[in-house]
């Protein structure tokens, strides 16, 4: 659209300017035409006759008569101070006229591009607004309308006999402030506010929420889960993007806290630095723990949530973990390594063919291994010649137990938890992650079973 804007307010100078210069030719010869004079009547390069009343003299080799001289008038021409300056006068006035036209013209080819461009960008607001294009990080990086990918949802089958309510698009504006940097939790998340509740608002777009499991919804199946993030409602639009409203946990992400250290997160502001203890990462593996026993067995049909990770499992005010992404099994995508590190191995040789409840054990048992380390799914070991590759902690839990040296599963463990915890509860659920990574998916403990073992470490 730009190069088009460009080549025609060139093409249109181009046009104008050829215009000027024709009016300025038409003009001159106009004049030229209708007896404009300069300097005392007498046009430039134009022959001039002088009348004599005698034969004109052809040549030099006849002496003429000197009384014939009287007759002849005085052409003597006395100098007009004046003639230089009118001569000036009227040249500058040529210059002048043609100048202001010109200005003239230009005027309007700036006044034409700058009217353009303003039409341009309101044009390409307006598409921004109703594509829903937001500021989606601190560093304003845009998401832009793709007018080759809209689609067109069912609105009916996403909110008919469910619980999810039908958030409009200004009403979210209103409770992210116009999905203000300020209100931005991380990637496409933002948190929001509306009618006294707060919320988190997930930008996605309208290919993936089409595909979200909404039976899981239905106002006579479902009932809200303590360990679950509930999803409140959606804004589904004809267009690239929609947006999902989810129950808000304030403390953020299993992720943020086992990598990265951080504090409780009010508002977002990192108040201090601190770690989870032993008893909080315990409680939070309960809690998960209870939740995927809820998806495995206690809903009907079975729910595989296929998406474990840490990064999907939230703490509230209080430390209880919520495992987010419910109900979203085939709208997962893994895109790097360490996602990769959480599928597995029939995930790997069969595919999408492969997902059963056995695959969620293995995902949860990466994040137990997560917990006890705190070190992400894969990891890239190297040497100083750049020579290495990715390393799994299923792979480095099994070299460590298979040792049997406790001392080297407590040099493997998260150095921030210190010496405050039991050795023994610890080599417990060292052993109780191994058996969720077994290549096997028969050797892995179903979910019931997992929240059995946590309980007796709990208490």
């Amino acid at each position: 659209m730009i190069t088009k804007l460009k080549l025609g307010a060139f093409t249109f100078f181009v046009y104008a300017l050829v215009s000027v210069l024709c009016l300025c030719t038409c003009t001159i010869d106009r004049f030229s035409k209708t007896g404009f004079k300069l300097n005392n009547g007498l046009l430039p390069f134009s022959t001039l006759l002088i009348p004599v009343q005698n034969k004109p003299i052809s040549g030099f080799s006849v002496k003429p008569d000197a009384s014939n001289f009287r007759y002849l008038p005085n052409t003597t021409r006395v100098k007009n101070p004046h003639k230089k300056r009118k001569k000036k006068n009227g040249t500058f006035e040529i210059v002048a006229f043609i100048a202001l036209l010109a200005c003239i013209v230009i005027g309007k080819i700036i006044f034409f591009m700058c009217w353009k461009r303003k039409r341009q960008d309101s044009i390409k607001n307006g598409d921004s607004e109703m594509g829903l294009s937001l500021r989606a990080s601190s560093d304003n990086q845009k998401i832009s309308l793709e007018e080759s990918h809209c689609y067109t949802l069912n609105k009916d089958r996403i909110f008919h006999n469910t619980l999810l309510e039908n958030y409009s698009f200004d009403e979210l504006r209103k409770a992210t402030a116009g999905f203000n940097a300020s209100n931005l939790i991380e990637g496409s998340v933002y948190h929001g506010r509306l009618n006294g509740k707060e919320m988190a608002i997930k930008r996605i777009s309208s290919d993936i929420i089409s595909r979200i499991d909404i039976s899981l919804f239905n106002e006579k199946t479902h009932h809200r889960h303590p360990n679950v993030i509930g999803l409140l409602g959606a804004c589904a639009m004809d267009g690239p993007d929609s947006f999902l409203v989810l129950e808000y946990a304030k403390n953020g992400s299993l992720k943020d806290w086992i990598f990265k250290g951080l504090a409780i997160k009010s508002q977002f502001i990192y108040s201090c630095e601190c770690f989870l203890t032993w008893d909080q990462r315990l409680k939070i593996c309960l809690d998960v723990a209870v939740a995927m026993h809820y998806m495995h067995d206690d809903i009907e049909p079975i729910c595989i949530h296929g998406n474990i990770r840490s990064r999907n499992i939230f703490l509230d005010d209080e430390f209880n973990a919520k495992v987010g992404n419910f109900g979203m099994a085939s709208c997962v995508e893994h895109e790097n390594e360490v996602d990769k590190g959480y599928l597995a191995p029939e995930c790997i040789v069969q595919g999408a063919s492969a997902i059963s409840s056995a695959v969620d054990v293995f995902a949860y048992g990466v994040v137990l291994l997560e917990v006890l380390s705190g070190k992400p799914a894969m990891s890239w070991r190297g040497g100083e010649s750049g020579e290495g590759g990715f390393i799994s902690l299923c792979d480095e839990i099994k070299q460590i137990l298979g040792s049997e040296d406790r001392e080297r599963l407590r040099e493997w463990m998260d150095s921030v938890v210190g010496e405050d915890y039991s050795v023994e509860r610890a080599v417990m659920l060292a052993n109780l992650a191994k058996s969720c990574v077994e290549d096997d998916p028969f050797l892995r403990p179903c979910a019931g079973e997992i929240v059995e073992k946590l309980l007796r470490l709990v208490e």
